[in-house]
């Protein structure tokens, strides 16, 4: 009796497993993987955690009044992967299932089951999702369903019943619970590494693609450096041709098919149009989906991604080709989607230089001379490094220097609200926590209304001044502050750093931003540099309340 129930559980968790794994190998599922578990994701955990409870229990054999399950397989899953949020729902869902069926042990497994959520969430939240090793999570298993077990032993009456199912019962479930989760979880964990090398692929061919790019890029987005970006995205890449337009022509076509889609030539596939039309990334297959006019074209399959500025304006697109014996994967989508958003960055890159050569301001090309090509790779070769251990970093970074290139290149007036004043610093001062690492930090505490207007580009300065004179051996700590001080707003930048060696030699960014204040506000503000007792800078800058602007923009 014993043997026959453990090997018919064994086979039916078998099932289990295979259902689950072609479950995780669905696009949807994979998106949950690739992103950090929010709330929302553990729900979605929690939910799938629950059904596989639930197949547990429905699939499970009756014993005694009893059902020897393998419910726990799923609710330790969910709370290994999503914390205590995830067992817990996972746990709820598939206890009450088990309460609708009633049987001397209906209590008891509610119970264990409620247990099995909570600890395994609880092991998660503790000691981190990589903790759970084959071994260990085999060991934590066993002693889950021991506790479960207790339960029955405990709570079941008569005692010589209870005896009798949880002895019966114990080694079966014991060896079903723990081997699937043992496997569910070995399992899910080879699928986030092929997700991560698939990022980590992504990102490294992406900055091959970039650095070959950046130089050529200069000289602005036309199909001479559309057609160098082309080729080099065709070397790098297992594409059988790439393809760049604007949106009304073909800049570059480069390998299979380029003998009719020639640069110049007005845009031929519906594809591409649609994509243009919509703004929205379209993957096409076979000769329909690419509908080209030429009756031969060998271009079967590809992705077309929209090209867009810092203002999400569409600019052209980049389209990917595989010729018949390609196919796109999953891995195509990803890197399509991230090649497009860095050659993004690096056409409006270029437009903010041309809008440099323009500019009449000199705050403006002091300013923005510190974002060029330059800039631009060191920051995104630092993100690089970051990718191969912490993937889910890379957008957020990238992010965040769209953030910095779109707040200079089109903030333009006179005054800015203070929020988006603080937003921009802080955008520059994470990408600069990202280059310096652990010898970068900083604090922003801002006490007065968001909504108060001063002139752009005041922090930032004062900011990259503090690393620039500051930084040292040990950790940099800058501070932000800005506060109400009887009649005025005093915004002052405090840092630990080596301090000025002569406080009479202001910098030119420093002299401008004095100039700039001065012009605006006349005498009605203040400017000063200190050095600290102890080392460090302060430079504070206090602004006449009456004479600044709230909630207008000039």
């Amino acid at each position: 009796m014993l043997e026959n129930i453990s090997l018919i559980l064994l086979e039916r968790v078998s099932l289990i497993l295979v259902i689950t794994y072609i479950t995780f190998q669905s696009y949807f599922i994979k998106n949950i993987f690739g992103k950090t578990l929010v709330a929302k994701n553990r729900l979605i955990l929690g939910i799938i955690g629950g059904f596989l409870g639930v197949l547990g229990t429905v699939f499970g054999i009756r014993y005694n009044g009893a059902i020897v399950n393998y419910r726990d397989i799923g609710v330790i899953f969910a709370g290994m992967l999503g914390g205590i949020p995830a067992g817990l729902i996972a746990a709820l869902i598939s206890s009450i299932f088990r309460l609708f069926l009633g049987g001397i042990t209906v209590v008891p497994c509610f119970l264990g089951t409620i247990t099995a959520g909570f600890i395994s969430g609880l092991i998660s939240q503790l000691y981190g999702r990589k903790h759970f090793s084959f071994f260990r999570t085999l060991s934590y298993t066993v002693l889950i369903e021991i506790i479960h077990l207790t339960y029955v032993l405990v709570m079941v009456k008569p005692f010589s019943l209870a005896f009798d199912i949880t002895f019966k019962i114990l080694f079966p479930m014991v060896i079903t619970n723990s081997l699937g989760v043992s496997f569910l979880n070995y399992m899910i964990k080879n699928i986030e590494e092929q997700l991560e090398q698939t990022a980590e692929n992504t990102i490294n061919s992406i900055f091959v693609i970039m650095e070959k790019s950046l130089n050529s890029i200069e000289e602005g987005f036309n199909e001479k450096t559309a057609n160098l970006i082309a080729e080099t995205i065709l070397n790098n890449t297992n594409f059988d041709a790439v393809a760049i337009t604007d949106k009304n022509k073909i800049l570059a076509h480069v390998g299979i098919g380029s003998d009719h889609h020639v640069p110049g030539m007005p845009i031929q596939t519906n594809a591409t149009k649609k994509v243009i039309e919509s703004g929205h990334g379209l993957k096409v297959v076979g000769k329909k989906g690419i509908s080209c006019s030429v009756h031969n074209c060998p271009l079967y399959s590809g992705i077309i991604i929209p090209l867009t500025d810092l203002n999400s304006e569409l600019i052209g697109t980049l389209k990917l080709y595989y010729s018949k014996r390609g196919e796109i994967k999953h891995s195509d989508i990803i890197f399509g989607k991230k090649l497009a958003q860095t050659l993004s960055l690096i056409i409006s890159l270029t437009r903010i230089n041309e809008s440099l050569k323009l500019a009449t301001e000199e705050k403006l090309r002091e300013l923005m001379s510190n974002l060029s090509p330059h800039f631009l790779f060191n920051t995104l070769n630092a993100i690089k490094y970051i990718s191969k251990k912490e993937p889910d970093k890379v957008n957020y970074f990238i992010d965040n220097i769209s953030e910095l290139l779109r707040y200079t290149l089109y903030e333009n007036k006179k005054f800015v609200s203070l929020k988006d004043e603080i937003k921009f610093t802080t955008n520059y001062l994470e990408l600069m926590k990202l280059r310096y690492k652990d010898k970068l930090n900083y604090e922003i505490m801002v006490n007065v209304e968001n909504t108060i207007k001063i002139p752009p580009f005041i922090l930032q300065p004062l900011v990259e001044n503090s690393i620039k004179h500051g930084m040292k051996e040990d950790e940099l700590i800058i501070k932000v502050k800005v506060e109400s001080v009887d009649d005025y707003v005093k915004i002052s930048v405090e840092d630990n750093g080596k301090g000025f060696k002569s406080l009479n030699k202001k910098g030119k960014g420093l002299e401008l931003i004095q100039k700039r204040l001065s012009s605006i506000y006349g005498g009605n503000y203040s400017f000063s540099i200190k050095n600290g007792i102890f080392g460090g800078t302060m430079v504070e800058i206090k602004i006449k309340t009456s004479s600044m602007k709230v909630g207008e923009v000039v």
